[in-house]
């Protein structure tokens, strides 16, 4: 079975194929920089539908969320942003995912790596 780590980039490498993402978004991403740029808000959508974490909607499933949180990071303190971040929306499931991403990347000190 692969590690989680490289699901997600297999998963990761799949999202930039289909959105067209560029890398350099990715890896501001992984410092806590957040791009508006449409290919990035569709890797974004992408990459947490395929692990499971919004569904077609961009409905947050909290309790997937917090199951593939990694080894160090504080449940209880990312349930409590969860629940917080779960109700923004945007104009459609793409800019809903968005919108919670940007909500939980500004209220954590630990940013959400897409791929290594």
């Amino acid at each position: 079975m692969k590690s989680f780590v490289e699901k997600g980039n297999k998963l990761a490498s799949e999202c930039i194929k289909e959105t067209g993402v560029k890398n350099e978004l990715l890896e501001e991403a992984k410092k806590g920089i957040i791009s508006e740029d449409p290919a990035f808000k569709a890797f974004t959508y992408c990459f947490f539908k395929k692990i499971g974490i919004v569904g077609e909607d961009g409905v947050l499933n909290r309790d997937v969320a917090i199951a593939k949180l990694p080894s160090g990071v504080d449940k209880s303190e990312a349930e409590k942003l969860l629940d917080s971040c779960k109700s923004k929306t945007g104009k459609d499931a793409v800019d809903t995912v968005f919108e919670i991403f940007k909500c939980y990347q500004q209220g954590t000190k630990s940013h959400i790596m897409f791929a290594s």
